[in-house]
Parts: structure tokens; C-alpha cells; sequence
């Protein structure tokens, strides 16, 4: 059943309401920051005549609320302003940073929501049994360990210790050199592959497989967890035991029938762990030196550039929100009661 325009409507308006809440709290709060950006903003060697044309110049020598109505008229006309630190346009940094944060997403998260229903299966179907403990223990560790106290284990053993994987970085940038690899789409994976240079593609996949690994085990515990309850909720259900008492073959029963009614709370779960391996891959960015959102916004942070936090939060709020809005269609799609 396709979904009505009303209700489609009334999600966009909290889109926007969200993101637009999200956009004046986080400039309050960094207005309100015992900083002096205007220190940053003329220069480590400014005199006081430039120091306070630099305040003249990012209005801070007026009201908040004047400042807010500068910054909401130039972000509705898709100016987000100039970094205080790099002094280049903040979204022309956000954007060159985007595609390695969400190839890096993309890549957990497939790992974590193909794995995480499979195992959440098997361990329905093997309930009470040594293999559904056994992934009902790592379900919780993977849902409860810390982010970046489990990314600093790992790079320990597999990185330091072990020597397995790379460290830091998104490639090899001497390997970049020798085979002339050049971006096209931002997607590493997706470039070397388009120019057929299967050692870079090698490479990245090695780079990224520790970072990945590190945000994929919270979705994926959770997704687990959340499947199997699910699964056998719904193999409880007269007419999945109708079913195989009419002699359709169980694997039929499990992924046709079982598995599609079960996955609503599952989908509704993954789009709230999307959310939370946003913010996760911050710190495994930082940790990681991975090149992306994550480690601009760590180094706006640390030097109170105003322009640069407001341009990563307005970013993560939008994604969250749509990934929400996503999630919240299919599930209406699926289950029409929503809907009202």
C-alpha cells in the first residue's frame, strides 16, 4: 500500500524542525563558549585595531540574537561560512571530508546488519543451546564495549603488536604515487575499482578493515539481540506451526514467512544504531586518523572554530534525521497501523 501524502508531509516537517532546532541550540551554546575566536580568526601575531575589525567582521560585537540571524540567512542561502582554522568555505571542507566517513559507515554497517540478522537467526533456531549462549554473550559484548577503548585494544594487537593491519590513514599514499591513483567519486573502493587498480582497492580494504570492524560490533550486537527475540516471538505463531505441520520445508518457513514478520523491529533498531555508529565513528576517525567528518570536527573542536562545529553538527543532525525518516517509511510501509 503506498504511503499517503499527509503523513509523508508531517515527517518532512520534523525533518526540518529537528535540524533547525539542532542548528540554534548548537549556536547558542557555541556563542556562549569562554572563547576569543576573534583571536584565531586575525592571527596568531594581530594587533588590537585588527583584532577588533576581526570582531566587526564575524559580528561578534553584537547581540546572539543578531549573530543567529547572520548565520540562519547565510545557511538558507547555502553559505555555512568560513573556518576560522583553515579560512576556507566550511562546506567545501565538510564535503571533501563526507564520502570518507560514509564509505567507512557504509562498509561497517553492511558488515554489522548482514551478520547481525544471520546470527540472530541461527541463535533462534538454535535456542537454549551452547552456539545461542555463545552469541548472546558476544551480542552484549559487542552492544556494551565502549567505542574507543575497544578501537585502542584492536590497534594494539592487530596494528602494534601483530603488524596484520595498517594503523592510521585511508591509503598508502606512496602506493597512491607509484600506480596513479587519483579520486573520482571520493569513495576509495568505488574509484580504484572504476580505474581497475586492484592494489590500491587491496590496500584501502586493509586500511579500513580495523576502523569498520570497531563500529560494526555495536549494530551488529544489537541487531542480533533484537532478530532473535523477534524470531522466536514469531515461530511461536499458530501459523508458522500450521505451516510446518503441512510439510513446507523449514527453511522456507524461517526466511519467507518468519523472518518478514519479524523484521520491522529490526529495521526500526538498525536506524537507531545508524545513528549512534555516526557518532562512533568520530572517535574511531580520531583514533584512527581516518581523514573524514569525524577528525575536521576534532580539530575544529580544539580550536574553537565556531563556523567548522556548526557546519559537522548541522551534518550528523541531517543524516540522523533522514536515516530516521527512512526508517520510519519502511516501517509504515510494512505496517500500515503507523500510519495513523
Amino acid at each position: 500500500m503506498p504511503l499517503g501524502r499527509e503523513y509523508l508531509l508531517k515527517r518532512l516537517f520534523h525533518l526540518v524542525f529537528v535540524v533547525f532546532g539542532v542548528l540554534i541550540i548548537t549556536f547558542i551554546i557555541t556563542r556562549v563558549l569562554p572563547a576569543r575566536p576573534e583571536l584565531l580568526w586575525a592571527g596568531p601575531h594581530a594587533t588590537i585595531e585588527q583584532i577588533e575589525r576581526a570582531r566587526k567582521e564575524l559580528h561578534l560585537d553584537e547581540p546572539i540574537y543578531v549573530q543567529l540571524g547572520y548565520y540562519l540567512w547565510d545557511f538558507i542561502r547555502g553559505n555555512w561560512g568560513v573556518s576560522w582554522r583553515t579560512k576556507t568555505p566550511v562546506l567545501d571542507g565538510l564535503l571533501s571530508a563526507l564520502p570518507a566517513t560514509l564509505e567507512l559507515i557504509i562498509f561497517a554497517f553492511s558488515i554489522a546488519t548482514v551478520l547481525g540478522v544471520l546470527l540472530g537467526i541461527v541463535a533462534a533456531l538454535r535456542r537454549n543451546t551452547m552456539v545461542d549462549s555463545v552469541i548472546q554473550i558476544f551480542s552484549v559484548l559487542g552492544a556494551s564495549m565502549p567505542v574507543f577503548w575497544l578501537a585502542l585494544i584492536m590497534l594494539y594487537v592487530f596494528s602494534n603488536t601483530l603488524g596484520w593491519l595498517p594503523s592510521s590513514n585511508r591509503v598508502d599514499e606512496t602506493l597512491v604515487i607509484s600506480t596513479g591513483f587519483h579520486p573520482i567519486t571520493g569513495f576509495y573502493l568505488i574509484d580504484s575499482l572504476m580505474q581497475g587498480n586492484f592494489p590500491v582497492f587491496i590496500d584501502v580494504l586493509r586500511h579500513m578493515i580495523l576502523p569498520a570492524l570497531v563500529l560494526s560490533l555495536y549494530p551488529m550486537g544489537l541487531s542480533a539481540r533484537m532478530t532473535r527475540a523477534m524470531m522466536i516471538d514469531v515461530l511461536h505463531e499458530p501459523f508458522i506451526r500450521s505451516a510446518l505441520a503441512w510439510g513446507i520445508p523449514k527453511k522456507l518457513v524461517v526466511y519467507k514467512y518468519a523472518l518478514k514478520n519479524a523484521v520491522a523491529p529490526v529495521i526500526a533498531s538498525l536506524g537507531l544504531s545508524f545513528g549512534y555508529t555516526i557518532i562512533g565513528a568520530f572517535m574511531v576517525e580520531l583514533i584512527f586518523v581516518w581523514p573524514g567528518i569525524g577528525l575536521y570536527t576534532a580539530m575544529s573542536l580544539l580550536s574553537f572554530d565556531y563556523p567548522a562545529i556548526m557546519g559537522a553538527v548541522i551534518i550528523v543532525a541531517l543524516f540522523y534525521s533522514v536515516i530516521n525518516l527512512i526508517v520510519d517509511l519502511i516501517h509504515a510501509w510494512i505496517d500500515p497501523r503507523l500510519r495513523l
